[in-house]
């Protein structure tokens, strides 16, 4: 009785739900959505997520969580505290981002990781993989429960790499 006392007092808390905005809303404050993709995940049980790449002034790109709402209108989250949230990657600096997709995995058990499909100062086209991150304090984003199972979403903050 102590030891399942002890787990379940050392159990993090789920973090509450970030609320679905406009994404004119949005792209008030992180930036035009430039492409968008599915959210990555480690299993087949949540290939329905969506995932917008909104880029702003500084040239930071953020990957943030996208829904269709029953209006047709598309939705995105930004929990409150992403602003000082890590940077989860970087892109090269002076590239243009044309897309993103999920890196095939090559088995049916998962999406793959997010990768950007990026056109070079001279036009040439690359494939780059970026990380994301968990929201470590305060509301997240989550993902609809039907048809899967409850499951918190990833956010991306990539940074332009500077060339030295």
């Amino acid at each position: 009785m102590f030891v399942i006392a002890v787990l379940a007092c050392s159990r993090q808390p789920t973090p509450q739900r970030s609320p679905y905005v406009p994404v004119s809303q949005l792209e008030t404050k992180y930036g035009r959505l430039i492409a968008a993709s599915n959210h990555p995940t480690t299993y087949q049980n949540g290939t329905g997520e969506r995932v917008g790449l909104f880029q702003d002034r500084e040239g930071t790109v953020w990957g943030l969580p996208l829904i269709l709402a029953t209006d047709g209108s598309v939705l995105g989250c930004a929990p409150q505290l992403l602003q000082d949230a890590r940077v989860t990657d970087t892109f090269p600096a002076g590239t243009t981002i044309a897309g993103a997709t999920n890196r095939p995995t090559g088995w049916r058990g998962g999406t793959g990781k997010l990768e950007l499909l990026i056109r070079d100062s001279r036009g040439k086209i690359h494939w780059k993989e970026v990380a994301g991150g968990e929201i470590e304090a305060g509301p997240a984003c989550w993902a609809k429960e039907v048809p899967g199972p409850p499951q918190q979403l990833h956010y991306y903050r990539l940074a332009p790499a500077r060339t030295e």
